[in-house]
């Protein structure tokens, strides 16, 4: 029991830190994204998802950059 405990605040951990680093252009991107999806809007949702896809390649740039 104790190992699954530590596994899901592990897990909670790095999506939390994620969603931080991310930001409000990140999270706002993919959550209007999905919305104009649903909605059929297919090329306004490509946009939303391409800011939120730019926010996360910065934070990998950054990650590997650390790395090296």
């Amino acid at each position: 029991m104790n190992k699954i405990i530590s596994f899901v605040k592990k897990i909670y951990s790095i999506v939390k830190e994620w969603v931080i680093a991310n930001g409000i252009e990140g999270i706002g991107g993919l959550i209007v994204g999905l919305v104009l999806l649903s909605f059929g809007y297919k090329f306004y949702s490509g946009i939303a998802f391409g800011v939120f896809a730019c926010r996360n390649w910065d934070i990998f740039k950054n990650w590997v950059k650390k790395l090296v």
